[in-house]
C-alpha cells in the first residue's frame, strides 16, 4: 500500500505544471506610467496603479492599496484630457480592492491616453479615474 501511494505521489508531482504567481510575469518589465485614483460622482475609490511593459504587452497593476466603494459593473478603460473612451473599455473590474494585474490588449498602446478610469455604462458614469 506505502508502495502505491508512494508511486501515486510521484506521478502527480511529475504532471502537475509549475505554478506561476501572476506577478512573476512582470519581473524585468518596464515601468511605463503610474498614478493614484481618485473617486468621481460621489465614489471613494484611492490606491496607486502602474503600466508595465514587458516584451510587447502592457499590462495594468492595480496596487495592494486599490479600493473602491462598489458599482453595478464597474469596467476599466482609459480617458485622453478629461474625455474617456468607450472604444478603450478591455475588462470588467474583477476585485473591489486589493492587487490586481490586467494584460491590456495586444495592439492597444496606454502612452496615447493619460489616465485609466473606471466607467460605469449602466448609469454611463464615470466612477474614478487616476491620470498619469
Amino acid at each position: 500500500m506505502k508502495r502505491i501511494i508512494w508511486l501515486l505521489s510521484a506521478l502527480t508531482l511529475a504532471i502537475t505544471p509549475t505554478l506561476v504567481q501572476a506577478e512573476d510575469v512582470l519581473t524585468g518589465g518596464e515601468l511605463i506610467e503610474t498614478g493614484s485614483f481618485v473617486g468621481q460622482d460621489g465614489h471613494t475609490v484611492s490606491g496607486e496603479f502602474q503600466i508595465i511593459k514587458q516584451g510587447e504587452i502592457h499590462y495594468l497593476v492595480l496596487q495592494d492599496n486599490f479600493k473602491f466603494d462598489g458599482a453595478p459593473a464597474p469596467k476599466i478603460g482609459f480617458s485622453q484630457n478629461d474625455q474617456f473612451s468607450e472604444d478603450t473599455l478591455f475588462s470588467g473590474l474583477n476585485f473591489d480592492e486589493g492587487k490586481q494585474i490586467y494584460r491590456l490588449p495586444f495592439d492597444f498602446n496606454p502612452t496615447q491616453y493619460d489616465e485609466v478610469t473606471l466607467w460605469c455604462d449602466k448609469f454611463n458614469a464615470n466612477l474614478a479615474e487616476a491620470k498619469y
